[in-house]
């Protein structure tokens, strides 16, 4: 097996690592695990060097045949891949925002967006430092939902990012709005959104 790894061509092994890398990426969310750098534009970025190295590898094919047979296949199967990531990307345009723990390195960072038809839905993801370095960790398993109605501030404010309170050795955080009241638990991986009436 060595010796066929070592006669690989530079594109098939960097073919061969992406695919690696994007399984890697794959295992690690089904375990709500996310590489830190990745979690904003991830899924973008991954998709077209995956991409690109298909086409490189596709282009070293000796035989014709093979040759523009793959070729086809990745053109046929290149507009269904980016209509997919740039839907995401419009449809799905989450901001990203910090809350750093008062002593050390670590944070959490919070994913949000919202979307509007005659009340506003806010949703929220929150992610904590691991172990790992570059490794976040999700903590919520559903997304976290603030209804509102005629509310004209910042998706931040509401969470409570200006009122943070953070107890039992750094590992519950507390985030206060006149609209609701966020408890993470950052030991156990739970959230708890108590909302509040106006």
């Amino acid at each position: 097996m060595f010796s066929y790894l070592k006669r690989m061509s530079k594109a098939t092994n960097f073919f061969a690592l992406m695919i690696a890398l994007n399984t890697l990426i794959y295992l690690m969310r089904i375990k709500g695990y996310y590489f830190s750098l990745l979690i904003s534009k991830g899924n973008l970025l991954l998709t077209l060097l995956t991409l690109v190295a298909a086409f490189i590898v596709a282009f070293q094919f000796i035989s014709k045949v093979k040759k523009y047979t793959a070729i086809c296949a990745l053109i046929l199967l290149l507009p269904i891949v980016l209509f997919n990531v740039v839907l995401n990307a419009i449809l799905l345009d989450n901001s990203y925002s910090t809350v750093r723990y008062p002593s050390g390195p670590q944070k959490i960072t919070i994913e949000y967006r919202n979307a509007s038809l005659g009340e506003t839905h806010h949703f929220y993801n929150f992610y904590k430092t691991a172990a790992i370095p570059g490794v976040s960790k999700k903590v919520n398993a559903d997304l976290v939902d603030i209804m509102t109605r005629d509310y004209v501030g910042d998706d931040l404010e509401l969470l409570g990012t200006n009122d943070v309170n953070w107890s039992k050795n750094n590992n519950i955080l507390t985030l206060n709005s006149s609209y609701a009241t966020t408890v993470i638990n950052l030991k156990d991986n739970k959230i708890n959104v108590g909302l509040i009436e106006n």
